[in-house]
């Protein structure tokens, strides 16, 4: 009696009889007919093709029906059963979760599945049901509202799609397992012609490049290009206004390309580079391993000449090739040069206008001094920009570490008046010492300041003749800096020698009477002292 009210206690939860049958060890055809004589399941046809015998009647039926199933009235104790159960079948067609219909039909609008609902369902909602049920409801409706999608048609020329996808297995050189590449892809929307081919890994410059590939493929560009949040091209993904990588952005400007990242969490909306990735995978690498990645490239290029573009498309029912060749005529042609890669740093321009780039240093306009710059720093340029309106306002060619790219407007107006005296002082000492310094002033302009001091503390070390020697061999070497000269003298003269007389040292006898004076004054003092 206790093992049959569990079974009855449990169906009222709604729990199924299979799950019922698992858990309690019951077969599920006494469950079947306990729930039946109870008016809790209807009649199946188990139920119906096998009468109920001794053992599978519900014991608190039994002795009302002894006496009818020793007379051989079994069918009429079925035909009462029945009975009893059909009448019961439409409280039993009533699912635990219809008090709730509004509420999980919202949150299976949104995309949810069961269980979120069902958690959602005994925390917040009071509900008592099984998940099972829960399950089955959500089922009804997923099936009975099919998704409505809409299909978005492109003019020629009009638009692309992109996106990564896995490639085959291949062995990897460093560990000598097999793991899966990414695969671009990139595909022309009207006619459906791809670009595809597999790397080991992926970054801004990287996907970049792939795309100048692809494009260079085509023999054109689209319009505008399609593509999912990804790092390599979206930094920051946002329903109205998604920010771009900024390679990635200046590269789509360089061949005048719209980018139109999809919305977050809706991949749908480039359904045509999705379905391209699929089919490359179920058909040209399906089951397929390759040793090297150019193998599978080569595979992938050959596959896609034989049959990709040779097929007829299932919803254009046209041939690939035969679109493509239609659509060619309305891509843009190609830019005269490829873009020329660069990183994009930050840098903070000095007191004296220039900024260090990889040990090397350029000018700035002197209102940026003190201000932090973006630097585009290429192989053959450096540029810097805006860090407010992102405009270009200096453009320097790449030097060696330890020079400098000085612009002369980049200098201040006028060079301070202390320097052109200085010139003028070292000019006196030689003519190849003023040329010197004026060689100084015009490489450094206001920084010049601190290597004429040094030029004059060497001409007071060892002597103007020896300074004139050094600074005619720097101005031979065409070398303006201080240590040139200071490392010369060090090995081509000597210091000159102290001297007692100088003339701002005056004579020994001067300070002996100063000092004499002194005493006098101080014993006088002491003398008037004791009177």
């Amino acid at each position: 009696m206790q093992e049959q009210e569990t079974i009855l206690s449990l169906l009222r939860l709604g729990w199924s009889r299979r799950r019922i049958a698992r858990e309690t060890g019951h077969r599920r055809e006494t469950i079947t007919r306990y729930g039946v004589a109870a008016g809790l399941l209807a009649p199946t046809p188990i139920a119906e093709s096998k009468p109920a015998t001794e053992a599978e009647v519900p014991t608190d039926l039994k002795p009302g029906i002894e006496a009818e199933v020793a007379a051989g009235s079994k069918p009429a104790i079925e035909a009462e059963a029945l009975t009893e159960s059909a009448a019961a079948m439409p409280a039993k067609s009533r699912s635990s979760c219809e008090g709730h219909r509004p509420f999980i039909t919202a949150e299976v609008a949104k995309g949810r599945n069961g269980m979120a609902i069902f958690q959602d369902l005994v925390e917040h909602h009071g509900y008592e049901g099984s998940y099972d049920a829960v399950k089955r409801f959500v089922r009804s409706l997923v099936s009975s509202t099919p998704k409505i999608s809409c299909r978005f048609e492109t003019l020629p020329g009009q638009e692309a799609q992109v996106d990564f996808g896995e490639g085959a297995p291949t062995r990897d050189a460093r560990s000598g397992k097999y793991r899966k590449p990414r695969l671009f892809v990139l595909s022309l929307s009207f006619s459906r012609y791809a670009f595809r081919k597999v790397v080991w890994r992926s970054s801004q410059q990287i996907w970049c490049e792939l795309h100048e590939e692809a494009f260079a493929h085509f023999g054109g560009v689209p319009e505008w290009i399609r593509l999912d949040n990804l790092k390599e091209g979206v930094i920051e993904p946002d329903i109205y206004d998604p920010e771009l990588n900024k390679l990635y952005a200046a590269v789509l400007n360089h061949y005048k390309i719209i980018a139109l990242p999809c919305r977050p969490y809706a991949p749908d909306l480039k359904g045509k580079v999705e379905s391209q990735i699929s089919y490359a995978q179920g058909t040209a690498l399906k089951g397929k391993r390759f040793e090297l990645i150019d193998d599978q490239n080569a595979h992938l290029m050959n596959w896609d000449e034989r049959w990709a573009s040779t097929r007829i498309h299932g919803t254009t029912k046209r041939q690939v090739r035969e679109m493509f060749e239609e659509e060619r005529p309305a891509l843009k042609p190609l830019p005269a040069a490829r873009f020329e890669y660069y990183r994009i740093v930050e840098r903070r321009v000095h007191f004296d206008g220039h900024i260090e780039i990889d040990g090397a240093y350029y000018s700035s306009p002197s209102r940026y001094i003190g201000t932090t710059v973006i630097v585009h720093a290429g192989r053959f340029f450096i540029r810097l920009i805006d860090p407010i309106n992102h405009q270009l306002f200096r453009e320097h060619p790449v030097t060696g570490k330890g020079m400098r790219r000085t612009v002369e407007a980049d200098l201040p107006k006028q060079t301070p008046p202390q320097v052109e005296k200085l010139i003028a002082r070292i000019a006196t000492l030689g003519q190849s010492c003023g040329t010197f310094a004026r060689a100084v002033e015009t490489e450094r302009g206001a920084l010049a300041l601190r290597t004429l001091f040094g030029v004059l503390d060497l001409a007071r070390k060892y002597g103007p003749e020896a300074l004139e020697r050094a600074c005619t061999m720097a101005n031979a070497a065409n070398s303006s800096r201080y240590r040139f000269l200071r490392t010369y003298l060090q090995h081509h003269a000597q210091p000159k020698p102290l001297t007692e007389r100088n003339r701002i040292i005056g004579n020994i006898n001067t300070y002996v009477d100063h000092v004499n004076t002194l005493t006098k004054r101080q014993q006088g003092e002491l003398f008037d002292d004791r009177r």
